[in-house]
């Protein structure tokens, strides 16, 4: 198994919180556009999708209350769609309640986590390897830009 640093690991569970900001949001618009059916209130799920979003980039500057309003939000979601999938079982209903609740859990485990690094003042956490690849081309490309 390999072994990640706290900063990585709080940094994945940042990664994970915007990454389900970013797809509930464009699930959302999409619901808001009448291209997807189904979705109750479209537009308050839209505002909760993007505040999940800010959520993750909180964690990722090092805010231990955005942890714990993400905390609470993941919990208060997987209680919801734990509800929807008794009610109505639908594969969607459970996909998202297993996302929602694998989410919970590594925000959970990121609480101690984010206590050790503001006593580091890790803040804000580095950049993927992934992330600092795409800055680094796009800086080389904006640069020849300006060079021609």
């Amino acid at each position: 198994m390999t072994y990640r640093t706290p900063a990585q690991r709080l940094g994945m569970t940042a990664n994970l919180v915007i990454f389900l900001g970013i797809l509930y949001t464009l699930l959302h618009l999409l619901a808001i556009l009448g291209l997807l059916r189904g979705y109750r209130l479209p537009g308050l799920g839209l505002v909760i999708a993007l505040g999940m979003l800010g959520l993750g980039y909180g964690i990722r500057h090092g805010s231990s209350a955005c942890l714990y309003a993400a905390t609470g939000a993941f919990a208060g979601l997987s209680l919801y769609l734990g509800a929807l999938v008794v009610s109505a079982w639908r594969p969607y209903h459970m996909l998202r309640l297993v996302l929602s609740a694998w989410t919970l859990w590594r925000l959970c485990h990121a609480i101690p986590l984010m206590r050790l690094l503001q006593q580091e003042q890790a803040f804000p956490l580095p950049m993927s390897r992934y992330g600092e690849h795409f800055l680094h081309h796009l800086r080389k490309r904006s640069g020849q830009q300006k060079e021609a």
